[in-house]
């Protein structure tokens, strides 16, 4: 072995990767918002019908006064149905028999597969989320706001305008809305808007000051929950280059409230229903799973991941959209 008579760092070290760090970027649970926003109703089959009654029939003026010895006024209501249909969709990735036996401990190969695809499969939720909800064209009411308007601007009156949306709903159904979904952008507009920080003092809150801020425009609206829409993808083809990304919020620039209970029955209803086949083979109440199988032609096992939904709006009315909230 040869002497070294003035090592340099090369020699009494080399380089090797932590065994306690690394770098990986996954988006936090409560960034989607597609498994909470609208409440979730597990169905055990792919496609099925449910009942429609009809509101009008329900709501009008009948009862009338009754003399005495005659029959009573009497009527009925309307009944329809409508359909859903949970598409599935899919991912995987393949851990070769090679990489495991060659992977340092930190990789953890599998775990890190099952997060990957795990991952993926909440990236098109949330994006089939937001596509089926918060959009134009959807809702009972679409209200672009002017440019003078908008709760980015020292003209803007969000708070003004919320309450129009939400007795509009309110006027038309019979149900105040009680949510918000809004964009991030949005939301940090709202935060900044001089008419709300009129409003909102006090509370403030070193250890969660973000939830302290949320749960006082809650009351502030007169609504339960505020759903910002934080989740980010990046649009940018796989490419040689790893480097190459386009990463952006997924939802648009707007704010839709809505009623929704938190949980589906027969007795309320609410703006909108994610379906979930849960009877698909195991599926959780979400409508996914995970599984991991032996691929021998190419000496891998597959991490596989399937989730099954339907994101379907029910009562249209019961929502009302804000968009271009911001400049």
């Amino acid at each position: 072995m040869p002497i070294v008579t003035n090592p340099t760092a090369g020699d009494i070290h080399v380089n090797r990767p932590l065994t306690n760090f690394s770098q990986k970027f996954l988006l936090r649970a409560e960034m989607f918002i597609a498994l909470n926003a609208m409440p979730n109703m597990p169905v055990s089959k792919q496609s099925d019908l449910y009942y429609v009654f009809n509101r009008g029939d329900i709501y009008r003026d009948e009862a009338k006064d009754r003399a005495d010895g005659t029959a009573s006024a009497g009527g009925g209501f309307r009944l329809s149905t409508d359909p859903y249909f949970a598409r599935v969709y899919a991912f995987h990735k393949d851990v070769t028999d090679r990489q495991r036996a060659n992977q340092d401990e930190l990789i953890r190969l599998d775990e890190s597969a099952s997060q990957y695809v795990t991952h993926k499969l909440l990236i098109r939720r949330e994006k089939d989320f937001l596509s089926s909800f918060f959009g134009t064209g959807i809702w009972g009411t679409d209200n672009p706001l002017a440019a003078g308007d908008r709760w980015d601007t020292a003209t803007g009156t969000p708070i003004e305008a919320i309450r129009t949306g939400i007795r509009t709903v309110h006027a038309q159904t019979g149900f105040r809305p009680n949510r918000m979904m809004i964009s991030r952008v949005g939301y940090d507009a709202l935060l900044d808007n001089d008419e709300i920080l009129a409003r909102i003092t006090g509370g403030a809150n070193t250890a969660q000051p973000a939830n302290v801020q949320k749960q006082l425009l809650a009351q502030l609206f007169e609504l339960e929950t505020i759903h910002v829409v934080d989740a980010v993808e990046n649009t940018a083809p796989r490419n040689v280059d790893a480097t190459v990304e386009n990463t952006q919020f997924i939802g648009g620039n707007h704010a839709l409230l809505y009623y929704a209970p938190n949980s589906v029955g027969i007795e309320e209803p609410p703006a909108g229903t994610s379906f979930s086949w849960t009877g698909f083979m195991g599926a959780t109440n979400a409508g996914m799973r995970i599984k991991r199988f032996r691929e021998e032609r190419v000496e891998a096992d597959r991490i596989e991941g399937q989730m099954s939904f339907d994101h379907k709006v029910v009562s249209p009315e019961l929502g009302y959209l804000f968009t271009t909230i911001t400049g």
